[in-house]
């Protein structure tokens, strides 16, 4: 309901929630907000709504993000590793066997997640702005 409180045109409130939203499912960790705003000024979007869009990546959905990702890496370009140990040293080791296989996979899946929240926030929002311009009008 706070995104319905910025002062700003429908379209570049919702262009700033999908790019928050989109980057939240690569494994960029500590890029996610630079990346996001720099997408998110290039197309002149709100870098309030980025902001806001970007929680959806938090430390309780990249687990799924991330297995999702790989997942779909895997299919389409790398091998799966044959066996997975839960230790920082098989982690560091095997950095480039998940990292890449990983950022492959996000990339469709941020995609598609960037024009579906795009469409669906900028439906809402023009809904929600012309109540609005209606109300004040009338």
């Amino acid at each position: 309901m706070k995104i319905y409180r910025i002062r700003d045109f429908p379209e570049s409130v919702a262009i700033g929630i999908a790019w928050g939203v989109a980057i939240s499912f690569t494994p960029l960790l500590g890029f996610h907000l630079i990346i996001c705003y720099l997408g998110t000024l290039a197309m002149r979007g709100n870098l309030i709504a980025a902001t806001v869009g970007s929680v959806i990546g938090n430390p309780w959905t990249f687990p799924f993000f991330f297995y999702a990702a790989y997942k779909l890496g895997v299919n389409f370009i790398y091998s799966p590793l044959e066996y997975y140990e839960f230790k920082i040293g098989f982690l560091i080791e095997n950095f480039s066997k998940l990292f890449f296989p990983t950022l492959f996979g996000s990339l469709p899946i941020a995609i598609t997640s960037w024009f579906i929240t795009y469409r669906v926030s900028k439906f809402y929002l023009e809904k929600k702005f012309y109540e609005k311009k209606n109300k004040i009008g009338s």
